[in-house]
């Protein structure tokens, strides 16, 4: 099968796409006597570890893995919280898996530590990985740089730029003051706020910082959510902004749909999965089947030996989808603009 970028793109794309920048350069793997062999007796085996086994980086995963040709088996751990990969990282290095994938940004760092602290006896450090959707790879220190990891880490990100985040956030309405709403114990919401704000700053745009607030022992309070909402609207925010949030966005996006619409404020969301499932207004997302098609690539090219994990460059996807939900609009009696309305994605509610 000859594989590329230009296979991840194709029959996942929903209607409405914008591009930023140019798609990802076009790659031929070569699969020639350095390449590994693997076969049905003794196929490549690799190990996903991921929050749960239904986002759809998994799905397309396995399933660039199954078309690609290669002789594979996938195994998917659910590891829900990243304060449990110290444990299970001894048994996953001990079973020696040709290839780790990981999911999300926090599972990433537990899985592989920051490069500038590889310690072998905490992190996978003899085992090439690929990650998916991680929003900042190099402001977290996963890797060096983005076209150069700098070690056998790599993998793909899935946050459109902070730029063309609020040009399309400004589209729907000129909005005056955002409130962002986020864990700040996640190290990809702190750098995507802090671009958030800079971008905002650029077009006279004030941010609401809406924090979740942090027990005694440091753990965020997703129970204060509700408060902050309260606390935005009352500080006269129009709409509500939730980035790439595990906690906020992937385990309380229902919550922060129900208080937006009660305090009557709008909503974005940079990722897919919450607007499918909760009342939220609109995002602009990477699909993240298509995410995890392209980390499938990466992992393909790794295991055939068409390109060492180091050499292979961190990219993006470069075509969002804008997610538009008309039940949200209606509620919030903010219909809206045609030019929008012609290139999105319609979320029906349930």
């Amino acid at each position: 099968m000859s594989l590329s970028r230009r296979t991840v793109l194709t029959g996942a794309l929903t209607a409405g796409t914008l591009a930023a920048g140019g798609v990802p350069a076009l790659a031929q793997p070569s699969f020639g006597p350095t390449a590994r062999t693997f076969t049905a007796a003794k196929p490549a085996r690799i190990v996903v570890l991921t929050p749960r086994k239904d986002v759809g980086d998994v799905l397309g995963l396995r399933d660039f893995i199954a078309s690609s040709g290669l002789s594979a088996t996938v195994e998917v751990r659910e590891v829900p919280q990243a304060s449990a990969m110290p444990a299970l990282l001894p048994e996953i290095r001990a079973s020696k898996p040709d290839l780790v994938v990981t999911v999300f940004t926090p599972l990433t760092l537990g899985a592989v530590g920051r490069y500038d602290d590889p310690d072998p006896s905490r992190f996978l450090t003899d085992v090439p990985v690929v990650f998916t959707s991680v929003t900042d790879p190099v402001a977290s220190r996963v890797v060096r740089a983005l076209d150069r990891p700098g070690r056998a880490v790599t993998g793909t990100r899935h946050i459109a730029p902070a730029a063309v985040q609020m040009k399309t956030m400004l589209s729907y309405r000129r909005w005056k003051k955002i409130a962002a709403v986020y864990n700040p114990a996640e190290d990809n919401m702190v750098v995507a706020v802090r671009d958030l704000k800079e971008e905002a700053a650029r077009q006279g745009v004030e941010i609401h910082d809406a924090a979740l607030p942090r027990d005694a022992s440091g753990a965020p309070v997703a129970a204060a959510i509700p408060d902050l909402i309260a606390d935005a609207a009352r500080a006269g925010s129009e709409l509500v902004y939730i980035g790439p949030d595990t906690l906020v966005a992937s385990n309380n996006n229902a919550v922060v749909a129900e208080q937006a619409l009660a305090h009557r404020l709008a909503t974005f969301c940079s990722t897919e999965l919450p607007i499918r499932r909760a009342n939220l207004l609109m995002g602009l997302v990477s699909p993240a089947v298509n995410v995890g098609r392209f980390a499938g690539l990466k992992a393909v090219e790794i295991l055939t030996g068409a390109k060492p994990a180091d050499g292979i460059p961190v990219e993006t996807l470069n075509r969002f989808s804008l997610l538009l939900r008309i039940g949200a609009a209606k509620q919030l009696d903010l219909y809206p603009p045609m030019r929008l309305l012609n290139i999105a994605e319609i979320v029906q509610d349930a």
